[in-house]
């Protein structure tokens, strides 16, 4: 009766994370077929998204351009939704919607967990522990996308200042240099930027564009240009200059950062392997001699020794991360 009641659960866990996957591909294929609802799509995405300032502007035209869409994309924004999982999935670039996401994550545990509650040994444990690390699985996926995102973008952000301080000396206005960045390079800069002029043709303040462009995308550079934008429109000078002397700093620290991760490349790689190698062995010993292993948590100095492994492991893991990494 319970080996049926764990198939029939397995096998719901799996047709439900198969039909949000499939959902995903078709919101795929309807994207690759209409270039217009693709931008329709993304405008409301980075206004789901969002940022802290000019949120009743932004929320007038979301409910604005919602009329003029169709009934399946008013069902799919009027859904719940978490600005920060909206952002990791906007840098991602997939498909899918927080709920969608929020679905395929849970269904995605529930599987590992039935799984690992029929074959490995000790059930309970090593299911809730299979169960867990399958619902971060996705979002970790999503964490590995958005610092790519982040580099990605500020390699390119040395370029579209130029382009900016380009535009600035042939006469075009700030917003129109940075409509300009928004169609002639790619993304992710090309993206953001556009998001920000958006914002600013909905009635937001420079400042409170650039506030969300750099909640968006927290780096240090990012906010630099802010700030020295901010600062010329209230002082005045020659923004041109001001451009050009920063796309020179960025580019500076950019070669800077990769002269001293080639300098300490041997450094983090040792730093992983020491840090993965005590975790690998564990899960290989459990599979293969349960009965030994087990005398850890099992035997009263087995859970003292395991927990000081574990404490020693967060220091060595600690120590190391330190030395490897160099502040910039």
């Amino acid at each position: 009766m319970e080996q049926n009641l764990l198939t029939v659960l397995l096998l719901t866990a799996i047709f439900i994370f198969v039909v949000a996957i499939i959902e995903g591909v078709y919101l795929a294929w309807v994207e690759s077929r209409f270039r217009e609802k693709r931008t329709v799509r993304k405008r409301l995405l980075y206004i789901s998204a969002g940022g802290k300032h000019g949120e009743e502007k932004l929320e007038r035209y979301r409910k604005a351009i919602l009329n003029d869409v169709g009934a399946f994309e008013r069902f799919v924004f009027s859904l719940p939704r978490l600005s920060n999982l909206d952002g990791l999935l906007l840098k991602s670039q997939l498909p899918i919607n927080v709920t969608l996401f929020i679905v395929i994550s849970i269904a995605l545990s529930a599987i590992g967990f039935l799984v690992s509650y029929r074959f490995m040994p000790h059930q309970i444990t090593a299911a809730i522990f299979a169960a867990l690390v399958c619902l971060i699985l996705p979002y970790l996926f999503l964490k590995l996308i958005e610092r790519k995102y982040y580099r990605d973008f500020s390699d390119q952000l040395p370029e579209a200042l130029d382009l900016l301080a380009r535009a600035m000396r042939t006469g075009h206005s700030l917003t129109a240099g940075m409509e300009m960045i928004g169609t002639e390079l790619s993304d992710p800069i090309s993206s953001e930027f556009a998001a920000t002029v958006d914002e600013v043709n909905l009635g937001l303040t420079l400042k409170e564009a650039l506030d969300n462009l750099c909640a968006r995308v927290p780096l240090t550079d990012l906010r630099f240009f802010a700030i020295a934008i901010l600062v010329q429109r209230e002082t005045g000078g020659n923004i041109a200059e001001i451009l050009d002397n920063i796309s020179k700093l960025i580019r500076d620290r950019i070669k800077f950062q990769r002269h001293v991760k080639a300098l300490t490349a041997e450094g983090r790689y040792s730093a992983g392997v020491l840090i993965a190698l005590p975790i690998l062995m564990f899960i290989y010993i459990y599979f293969t001699n349960y009965d030994y292993l087990s005398l850890l948590w099992l035997e009263e100095m087995g859970r003292y020794m395991m927990f000081t492994a574990i404490v020693l492991q967060i220091i060595g893991t600690y120590a190391i991360k330190r030395i490897v990494t160099i502040e910039i």
